[in-house]
């Protein structure tokens, strides 16, 4: 709901989005412990809505936190008045409730020192309003990259709205700084080779001397291969980590959701195609410059890259972590010799 949480970002106030703030707990801790990463993430969410969404919408919190913690225990869709709320109507909906026309209300509530001035026309747009939050915030939570322990969330998230939490700002800041700097590169770089270990043992799997692991599903034309690293390459991809999940696409069935959707609404005359994409070798990460010289034009290669021919110990983006290991089914279309 990027474009709903726009109009709050215009008014002077910024929403966390929770993949920044979250993680999991340490491996081996059972559901009856507190989960301290997920308790920090229940914190973050209710010290957002309290401090940022609440003084600029006048939004209705128990109903935001009523949504969220049923969305955390299973329900996926609510029913206010006529308006059915879900994951599929959320954006629609969004900007009827929470789109640009409200922007102009919100500044007007701000600046009304008296406090009286309410965002929504009637209680009914406000409960739907609140529930689109909660929804919003909550869906959020099975979007992020870690693992969430929803008891430890839900709880850390009604105490900081109760004023009771169990860390202080700065100690869970401090917390997620390490976690993020130590913890996690070391539970990735762990991971991601325990992971390459196991593909190595697939049947049809080769392993180069940098480390990088491939499969030719098609060879191509052997009489038309990559051979420098300036060469020009086109491509069909799809990007995944170690868990699955697609980061990145140019092949229209394998791309995010959210992805077509942005390319149905920006680019219509392209959607639902294929988009091949030209690069040179030594414009990309070097698994992919020493894995594309090892099919032919029209072949086709799985590439299991290891961190350190990926992106390292910085990641990239919200989905690839540090010292992750990626995965990559590639086509090359066509090939074009450096002149």
């Amino acid at each position: 709901m990027k474009k709903i949480f726009s109009t709050i970002i215009l008014c002077g106030a910024t929403l966390c989005t929770l993949s920044c703030c979250s993680n999991r707990g340490a491996a081996g801790q059972s559901e009856q412990k507190l989960d301290t990463f997920s308790y920090i993430v229940g914190m973050d969410v209710a010290n957002q809505i309290d401090n940022r969404v609440m003084p600029q919408l006048k939004a209705d919190y128990d109903v935001i936190a009523e949504t969220i913690e049923k969305v955390v225990n299973g329900k996926k869709s609510f029913k206010v008045g006529d308006v059915v709320i879900e994951e599929s109507t959320i954006q629609e909906i969004g900007e009827k409730y929470l789109g640009p026309t409200i922007g102009p209300k919100i500044q007007a509530a701000m600046s009304d020192t008296t406090g009286m001035t309410e965002v929504f026309d009637n209680p009914t747009d406000k409960k739907i309003a609140s529930t689109l939050l909660g929804l919003d915030f909550a869906l959020s939570l099975d979007k992020s990259p870690y693992d969430i322990q929803k008891k430890s969330f839900l709880e850390g998230f009604h105490d900081l709205h109760a004023k009771k939490a169990k860390f202080t700002d700065d100690e869970a800041r401090k917390y997620i700084q390490h976690y993020y700097t130590v913890v996690i590169p070391a539970n990735n770089d762990k991971e991601s080779k325990a992971w390459l270990a196991a593909i190595e043992k697939e049947a049809g799997v080769q392993k180069t001397e940098s480390g990088l692991l491939y499969k030719i599903v098609n060879e191509g034309d052997a009489n038309t291969k990559a051979t420098n690293d300036s060469d020009v390459v086109k491509v069909l991809y799809t990007g995944t980590t170690r868990k699955e999940k697609v980061f990145d696409s140019n092949r229209w069935n394998d791309m995010p959701k959210e992805r077509q959707e942005m390319i149905s609404a920006y680019q219509p005359d392209v959607a639902g195609n294929d988009n091949p994409i030209e690069f040179p070798l030594d414009r990309v990460i070097k698994g992919w410059t020493e894995g594309m010289k090892l099919v032919g034009k029209g072949g086709r290669i799985i590439l299991w890259i290891p961190a350190d021919l990926a992106y390292g110990e910085r990641g990239a983006g919200q989905d690839i972590g540090p010292n992750e290991a990626l995965r990559f089914d590639v086509e090359l279309v066509d090939v074009t010799p450096a002149k």
